[in-house]
């Protein structure tokens, strides 16, 4: 009898198990009839036998082609993946349990009738099947095909991992089948001790036929395994359409088309490159974009080509076809004939195909252009649109790459450039740099390696990038670079200019974490002071005293913003009677930390900080407060002279300045004397001139600072609105000792008596230079044979009062 049982337990297990290897209608035609048969028999097998397998255990027909029926059901909603498939088989159940009434109520009728032939002797009874009994057992299917369905979903939402749910899923099937067992007869012919102690007595039977058939599902899995995994990835099922209307469902699918029309109008009017392909590579649908993309289908060569496993590179190596992707696959690819178009190339599982077999979506976007603006953008940021060469977001990035390799970084600074863009303007300048740039490509061509690299850091700035660390080598290029930008540059036809630049080194490696540009910009810019056209080599000082210059830059501003300075007052005496004339404001400084900081220290910080501006109206505004209090005071009315730098008289609105200090402080544009040095207007008259009379016009007078030590100087006395010439101390050192400095002070001092000017000689240290000029008739003597610059309050002893001047005792 067991035997019988495997037997037929295999018979219903094997068809739906070969079913599942057909593909698309062929595969859901077999399942519905062969679901359609096991029905039918079902309902007639309970009566025809049962098979007594051991003792107490009986499983008859009907419990065989139940167990049979539920199984190739789930067989067949896993296979399929539609929802729509419970709804068929739900529909199934009530017209074959309608067929069984109908069936057994004639037959059982026929075989009642007199005059009927029955030849084999069939009893009627065999077909007394009671209509309550079939319509409880579809109700029991379709509400146990539910359940489990319900479970399956319930238990498929928590992810778990595949062989967990598997065995879930299969557990679930046995306890259903089960409980049928437990149900059925318990509703049909109520609760009793009988009833229980028959279905009690026969469960074992029906456990095993549970089990049994669970067997060929966990075959499924195993054999079927991606088919499984796809049912589990599938989307969750929308229990409303299980019971909606034929009219909500034609609505539904209505939509669907609809849906699908605009999905095939999106497909065909893509830009993106959208094709079906099979899992051998073939493509099965494509759109025009894709066609022309690949040259393909009718816009190319007439026909897809067989497969594409070529068709797409990436990483220097041909795209494999997908091997069951579980996921989209995603990349940037090449294509097109050359490979040299890039796309983003996106692989999409679209399910099984008609004719069987994984199909995918391959979805292509071309970003040629993109790519084209991405390189153009990267060009742009990192290289000088003027020169073509690359900028300094390049370089700083070599030198990080470097690390420990030698190299040599070098700077070249070109000289008096600003000199052409003021004379010839900036087209001219442009032209310069771009000749430049070209000379020192041509350097860096010639004589270096590719890796070498070339920069324009900024205005007329040049960085040249040597990775090599030979002395000898750098200093050839050195000597290159500067005969090869020594020489003229043609702007036009008509023009021509000479062009010359400094340079700045810095080698590498050097102990330590240390920047190599500002190294080199340190050199370069030590060099300039020294002597233009030359060549500066870094050394560890430069870099100690730039640091600090910018920590004496950051102290002097906060000295400022804080009223920190103070204005010292250097007295000028009369030659002849040696009685206080005036003063010259002069900043001191004492930092609490650096102590007395020297004038010959922080006036160049300031000068190239642009902190002179600042410094110069603190010093004006103090000095004119000072001179107002000692007026106020009755002190005698005295001269007050005040230094103002270039930047201050050209760009710092000076006349502006000066007016409102004025105002504010009260002190008399008489008694104020402005000091300027030859730099400030030497080569810029037309500029500085007419300040100047504004100067006169608001009633102060203007001294000539340091005369004799710019680049001319007399050729500008008689254009010029001045009133005092200061003759330099380096002009007095030596006299009267020195016969040519003797010649050349007289001669200052008889050509500025000629002209009308005061003349005032700094620096006047002994009695010997104070007789020689006061015989040549030099107005005032400033310098340490009287005095040296005082603080306010002792300068108070020395100021007159009323109208009387003190005259001064000079020291020993």
């Amino acid at each position: 009898m067991f035997a019988l049982l495997i037997l037929q337990l295999i018979a219903f297990s094997l068809f739906p198990l070969y079913f599942t290897t057909l593909s698309g209608p062929l595969r859901q035609i077999h399942f519905y009839i062969y679901i359609s048969l096991v029905l039918l028999i079902g309902g007639f097998m309970g009566n025809v036998y049962s098979l007594p397998v051991a003792d107490g255990v009986v499983i008859s027909g009907g419990n065989l082609c139940y167990g049979a029926f539920m199984m190739t059901s789930v067989m067949f909603v896993w296979v399929e993946k539609d929802a729509f498939i419970l709804r068929h088989l739900v529909r199934l159940v009530i017209i074959v349990d309608i067929f069984n009434i109908v069936f057994s109520f004639l037959t059982q009728s026929i075989l009642r009738t007199d005059g009927v032939i029955n030849p084999h002797g069939v009893p009627p009874g065999m077909f007394e099947t009671s209509t309550f009994l079939i319509a409880l057992g579809g109700v029991l299917i379709i509400a146990e095909l539910l359940l489990l369905l319900f479970i399956f979903e319930f238990i498929r939402k928590r992810k778990q991992a595949l062989p967990v749910t598997a065995a879930i899923y299969i557990l679930s099937f046995v306890l259903v089948l089960v409980l049928d067992g437990i149900a059925f007869p318990f509703i049909a012919f109520g609760i009793n001790a009988e009833i229980a102690a028959i279905v009690f007595g026969g469960l074992t039977g029906k456990v095993l036929i549970a089990i049994a058939f669970g067997m060929p599902l966990a075959l499924f899995v195993l054999w079927k395994r991606q088919a499984f995994v796809d049912y589990l990835e599938a989307d969750t099922i929308r229990w409303r359409l299980l019971a909606s209307s034929s009219a909500d469902l034609i609505r539904e699918m209505a939509r669907k088309d609809q849906d699908v029309q605009r999905g095939d109008i999106v497909f065909k009017n893509s830009t993106d490159g959208l094709a079906v392909v099979a899992h051998t590579g073939a493509v099965l649908k494509a759109n025009p974009a894709f066609e022309r993309m690949l040259d393909i289908g009718d816009g190319g060569a007439g026909s897809y080509p067989a497969h594409l496993q070529e068709a797409f590179w990436s990483d220097g190596r041909p795209v494999p076809l997908p091997d069951g992707p579980k996921e989209t696959w995603r990349r940037e690819v090449m294509f097109g004939q050359g490979r040299n178009r890039p796309g983003i190339l996106s692989i999409t599982p679209a399910g099984e195909g008609a004719g069987g077999g994984e199909t995918y979506v391959y979805s292509l976007t071309d970003i040629t252009e993109q790519k084209n603006a991405q390189e153009r953008l990267e060009y742009l940021a990192s290289h000088d649109q003027l020169t073509g060469l690359a900028n300094r977001r390049v370089l700083d990035r070599c030198l990080a790459e470097l690390r420990d390799d030698a190299f040599a970084l070098i700077i070249i600074d070109l000289d008096h450039f600003k000199d052409v863009n003021d004379s010839y303007g900036h087209g001219a300048g442009d032209r310069v740099l771009q000749v430049v740039a070209g000379r020192l490509e041509a350097i860096r061509e010639q004589y270096l390696k590719p890796g070498d690299t070339l920069c324009r850091t900024g205005g007329d700035e040049f960085a040249l990038l040597v990775r090599s660390g030979d002395s000898g080598f750098i200093e050839g290029i050195l000597e290159k670079i500067q005969t090869a930008l020594g020489q003229t540059v043609c702007i036009d036809d008509n023009l021509e200019v000479f062009s010359s630049a400094t340079l700045g080194v810095s080698y590498k490696p050097r102990a330590g974490d240390r920047d190599a540009f500002l190294e080199a910009d340190a050199a370069l810019y030590e060099a300039k002071r020294n002597r233009r056209g030359s060549v500066g080599v870094y050394e560890d000082r430069l870099t100690a005293e730039s640091q600090k210059k910018m920590k004496l830059g950051v102290k002097l501003k906060n000295a400022l913003a804080n009223n920190l300075l103070e204005v010292h007052y250097q007295p000028q005496f009369d030659a002849v009677s040696h009685k206080l004339r005036g003063v010259e404001a002069l900043a001191r400084w004492t930092d609490p930390e650096l102590g007395v900081v020297p004038p010959s220290d922080f006036i160049p910080v300031a000068e190239g900080t642009s902190l002179i501006e600042a410094l110069g109206e603190y010093v004006l505004e103090r000095a004119c407060r000072d001179g107002r209090e000692w007026l106020g005071s009755g002190y005698a009315p005295i001269t007050v002279s005040v230094n103002i730098s270039a930047s201050q008289l050209r760009f710092g609105g000076f006349i502006s300045v000066l007016s409102k200090t004025l105002a504010k402080t009260g002190f008399p544009a008489g008694n104020l004397q402005i000091e300027i040095t030859e730099s400030s207007y030497i080569e810029r008259e037309n500029e500085v001139t007419p300040l100047l009379k504004e100067l006169k016009e608001l009633g102060v007078s203007i001294a000539i600072d340091d005369f004799g030590t710019g680049y001319s100087s007399f050729s500008y006395l008689r254009e010029m609105p001045w009133d005092c010439i200061k003759i330099d101390r380096s002009f007095i050192t030596d006299i009267p000792r020195d016969t040519q400095q003797c010649g050349l002070v007289s001669t200052i001092i008889t050509l500025a008596k000629v002209m009308s000017f005061k003349v005032v000689a700094e620096g006047v240290e002994t009695r010997g230079q104070l007789d020689f000029l006061t015989a040549w008739g030099c107005d005032l003597i400033q310098g340490y044979y009287f005095a040296k610059a005082l603080p306010k309050e002792n300068l108070l002893a020395m100021l007159p009062r009323d109208s009387e001047s003190v005259a001064l005792q000079p020291g020993p």
